[in-house]
């Protein structure tokens, strides 16, 4: 993925948050579905939700089930 984004002002971390993101806007801010579909875990699953409802700095996943 890296060689693809290579000269481009995107990170491959970026652009999971922000996919992470738009899945959260379109599913009604569900946090399951965000674990099941991202392989993240509960807790980073609701600071996803957190951040999606009160609009603040995109939260970090180093976790994963």
């Amino acid at each position: 993925m890296q060689p693809l984004l290579r000269g481009l002002p995107v990170t491959a971390q970026r652009l999971r948050e922000d996919r992470i993101l738009e899945e959260a806007a379109v599913t009604g801010a569900d946090p399951q579905h965000l674990c099941a579909v991202f392989n993240i875990t509960p807790e980073t699953g609701l600071r996803y939700i957190r951040f999606f409802q009160r609009g603040m700095d995109p939260p970090t996943h180093n976790q994963q089930r």
